[in-house]
């Protein structure tokens, strides 16, 4: 890719999710992604009042008098964002399936480097494409562009194994996972139950119904040899029953994990799924 279209394909990328993280996006995250857990930040004496769970009694022992803990939300959340660039995300009609995901792999990165949480990235086939640590700051947000829109996939399919693998290893530390896909693998594999019991899991599916749902017009005229009588065959319920059991098969496994997937169409507003597939995690965590 030349570097002026590089450069061009960033800014435009950039423009279009700052503007959707600012009008939409960011509200939602903010409000379903909150800090993970509460960190030790000294211990003080007792007042009158105070909830005794939070008595230090070592402390308590050793000084004579009630002392306690006291603990500090820890707001900061390490975003992990792991995209599928595997060959069939190249298909697609107005935009590749790799395209919609690069976009959505911005607007997350941009909603939690806006937020004040640390942003990274895994791109992956049937092994790791790419791996930028989770950092701060604007310089690392067009990183993470640039690596959505040039790194090239050496492997072909998509092994979910491979990134939860990685992330099992890597990340120690309790994270958000992103995880972007067209889903076209099999069974979810151990290691994303594993990820699951550490990390928060968002699955993100990225669909273009032409892959499953035939055109409206694909009627087939058939005449039998035998009786002579004519039907014309409709494809495109069969087709549509295709799409219902795959999307349902991939729900049913993530549920399992306790993760419910949001599902994306490969379409000109793309990135409002994304938003409203935030929105009914906000209604459904309300509950």
């Amino acid at each position: 890719m030349l570097q002026e279209e590089l450069l061009r394909q960033i800014r435009l990328i950039d423009l279009k999710v700052r503007k959707q993280v600012e009008s939409s996006l960011q509200g939602a995250y903010h409000t379903l992604f909150k800090g993970h857990g509460l960190e030790f930040q000294e211990v003080r004496e007792y007042t009158e009042g105070e909830d005794a769970r939070l008595m230090d009694w070592n402390v308590t022992a050793r000084m004579g008098k009630p002392f306690v803990r006291v603990y500090r939300e820890e707001r900061e959340l390490t975003v992990m964002v792991a995209v599928d660039i595997s060959a069939s995300t190249r298909f697609g009609r107005a935009w590749s399936g790799r395209e919609v995901m690069a976009t959505l792999g911005a607007a997350l990165a941009f909603s939690a480097i806006r937020n004040s949480d640390k942003a990274g990235l895994i791109l992956f086939s049937d092994r790791i494409e790419e791996y930028i640590p989770p950092r701060r700051g604007r310089n690392h947000l067009l990183t993470i562009i640039r690596a959505l829109l040039t790194t090239p996939a050496r492997g072909r399919r998509t092994d979910p194994d491979v990134p939860f693998r990685f992330i099992n290893k890597a990340m120690k530390k309790k994270s958000l996972l992103f995880f972007l896909s067209d889903m076209y693998f099999g069974a979810l594999p151990d290691s994303a139950a594993i990820a699951a019991r550490r990390h928060e899991i968002v699955p993100v599916g990225v669909f273009d119904k032409m892959s499953y749902v035939a055109e409206k017009s694909s009627f087939i005229r058939v005449k039998d040899p035998e009786s002579g009588v004519t039907r014309v065959l409709d494809f495109s319920e069969a087709a549509d029953h295709r799409w219902g059991a795959f999307k349902k098969e991939k729900d049913d496994a993530f549920k399992r994990l306790s993760a419910t997937p949001i599902w994306v169409e490969n379409r000109t507003d793309f990135i409002n799924d994304l938003v409203l597939g935030f929105k009914r995690m906000e209604r459904k965590s309300a509950r």
